[in-house]
């Protein structure tokens, strides 16, 4: 390395502090590891709230008409996720090579993972499940990252677990970490990464470049960002499959004399045949006034306690890319609407037959996107990429056939990549 040893040279420098990047530094931590991580955003209090949401909500174009929501906070999207979990595929991580079998035990020990009782859901979830079943749909509950401890009079905002947690475990352990930061590239020489340029932000304002450098660096900076520091770095080849993002809206009616209340959204639901989801879409209150507001429906804000809701989800193949200026894009095919259309007629007789009049359609928008670094393709099984020592890991490396929310996914692959780097830092 052409520069001097410091305090500013690290075992491991972690960019991004969402649950794949919170995980990883945690582990390297514990093992007594000199971590240092750069997030982007701030560290401000997680409250459910319209203006708390705001000041750390980030809304992204990936194509026509379509917008995916992240989050620029400690913790990443998990301070403004539903908390619905999943367990890894763990067949299809085999077929890449990676074998994800003990961390998902360990993971199952440590986190408060379970499908929630029946006294937790809202009226309008139940119904919505009564509803769905009397169909003939199947309508199953999905595990969920909530402490139950938390919801004995219901639902609570601070059940849900949040990355933080791990991300203060790894700071309690010597880890150092600096918010504000915006990462511009990966430092490399000789074929080897050796560190990062970043720039730390006030408002609209940026500092001048700054370096830090470390033996590993891993980018956990979030789909959509990792492969655009990546091609900043010298990897043109990332998206070169374009990416996938789960187009998805939700239906809305009103059901008179219903008294629902506030409910851990997508919390159940069911699939179709062709990879069409449908879920519970009954938030609390505060998020359904902020989705009402953003969808236009200002009427509507103030009715949660008569609202009955079913959301859709598809899932759609890779296409689209990154262009030069920075910018996603994304053309949705035909098929890709008859499957939404096909959606939105089961949510509509799901609704219908709760009771729900006056139904209306939100606007679409992808709900989650992936592919746009893959394993065996830009990434080994160690999760590096071409350059020695640079590694990724976040949303960006999660198959395509993934059917279930990234976060329980992403917690494995960071407890499995701090597992295959310890050895060697």
């Amino acid at each position: 390395m052409n520069h001097t040893r410091n305090a500013n040279e690290f075992d491991a420098i972690v960019v991004g502090s969402g649950p794949a990047g919170a995980t990883v530094a945690r582990e390297l931590s514990k093992r007594k590891k000199r971590v240092l991580i750069v997030e982007r955003g701030a560290s401000a209090p997680i409250k459910e709230g319209f203006l708390p949401a705001m000041r750390m909500f980030n809304a992204v174009s990936v194509g026509e008409n379509l917008t995916t929501a992240n989050a620029f906070t400690t913790g990443g999207t998990t301070a403004i996720y539903f908390a619905v979990s999943g367990f890894p595929p763990l067949q299809s991580f085999l077929s890449l090579g990676i074998d994800l079998s003990s961390e998902l035990e360990e993971v199952k020990q440590e986190l408060p993972l379970a499908v929630l009782p029946d006294e937790v859901a809202s009226y309008q979830a139940r119904k919505v499940r009564e509803s769905a079943l009397a169909l003939g749909y199947q309508w199953k509950k999905s595990p969920m990252l909530v402490d139950q401890a938390k919801c004995r009079t219901g639902y609570n905002f601070d059940a849900k677990w949040n990355a933080r947690s791990y991300l203060q475990e790894a700071v309690d352990e010597g880890a150092t970490l600096i918010t504000h930061a915006r990462v511009i590239k990966v430092l490399v020489e000789s074929g080897k990464a050796i560190g990062v340029e970043y720039k730390l932000q006030n408002g609209s304002n940026e500092s001048g470049v700054r370096q830090a450098f470390a033996t590993k660096t891993i980018l956990a900076a979030g789909v959509l960002e990792s492969p655009t520091i990546l091609r900043a770095t010298g990897m043109r080849n990332v998206i070169n499959s374009g990416f996938y993002c789960c187009p998805t809206f939700a239906l809305f009616g009103l059901a008179p004399g219903m008294e629902g209340g506030d409910n851990f959204m997508g919390s159940m639901g069911g699939e179709l045949e062709d990879g069409i989801a449908l879920g519970d879409a009954n938030p609390a209150r505060t998020i359904y006034r902020m989705f009402m507001i953003g969808n236009g429906r200002f009427s509507r804000a103030f009715q949660h306690h008569k609202s009955i809701g079913v959301a859709v989800k598809v899932q759609e193949g890779l296409s689209g890319g990154l262009q030069e200026d920075g910018r996603y894009y994304k053309k949705l095919k035909k098929e890709d609407f008859l499957k939404l259309k096909k959606g939105e007629e089961a949510a509509r007789r799901i609704i219908e037959n709760a009771g729900g009049k006056r139904i209306f359609k939100s606007r679409l928008s992808a709900a989650q996107t992936g592919g746009t670094i893959r394993i065996k393709e830009h990434l080994d099984v160690n999760l590096q990429t071409e350059y020695t020592n640079l590694h990724v890991c976040d949303g960006a490396v999660l198959p395509e056939n993934l059917k279930v929310p990234p976060t329980l996914p992403l917690i494995c692959l960071g407890k499995y990549l701090a597992n295959r780097m310890s050895p060697v830092l």
